[in-house]
């Protein structure tokens, strides 16, 4: 595989003009300077940087408002305001990328945590309702929808944990 665009991805990046989520996906994708450009898996050629995760920004693995992520195999999937209420509850959900960061074992992590992976089908989608089915939505926009907060985040997880 090339690292140069294709033609309909070159055409992709002269379309998005800022970092949007990517309706079909939860990908955040677009420009994050003059130099880089963030992928999402519908591209031909996903960038790839030269570090663990070619991605800065991530949407929240609980909330889907805020911004999680980073380069590194110890970055978070979840928000700050998320982390602070996982933080609070004594079976804490795994929301660091890295077994590590999450108190895991190998072992206990294999297969992630099933409500996460059911969460994502459920929360996000439900969300992304508002917007159309195959749209690229600037995170601006994304988060004026769903603006990120303490509160956002508590109900996220009392309705993902049930608690």
């Amino acid at each position: 595989m090339t690292d140069y665009p294709t033609q309909p991805d070159h055409a992709l990046r002269e379309r998005i003009t800022e970092l949007s989520v990517h309706i079909p996906c939860s990908t955040l994708r677009g420009p994050i300077n003059q130099r880089l450009w963030q992928s999402c898996r519908h591209e031909d050629t996903p960038a790839r940087w030269g570090v663990d995760v070619s991605r800065l920004h991530d949407l929240c693995i609980v909330c889907f408002r805020g911004t999680a992520g980073g380069t590194s195999r110890w970055s978070w999937l979840a928000c700050e305001h998320c982390r602070a209420v996982n933080d609070q509850h004594g079976r804490p959900l795994p929301l660091g990328r890295h077994t590590l960061m999450n108190r895991q074992s190998v072992e206990d992590a294999i297969g992630g945590d099933w409500r996460l992976n059911a969460w994502k089908e459920h929360e996000y989608r439900l969300l992304a309702l508002r917007f159309a089915p195959d749209a690229d939505v600037p995170l601006r926009e994304w988060q004026q929808a769903w603006p990120p907060s303490v509160m956002a985040s508590r109900e996220a997880f009392a309705r993902l944990t049930g608690l």
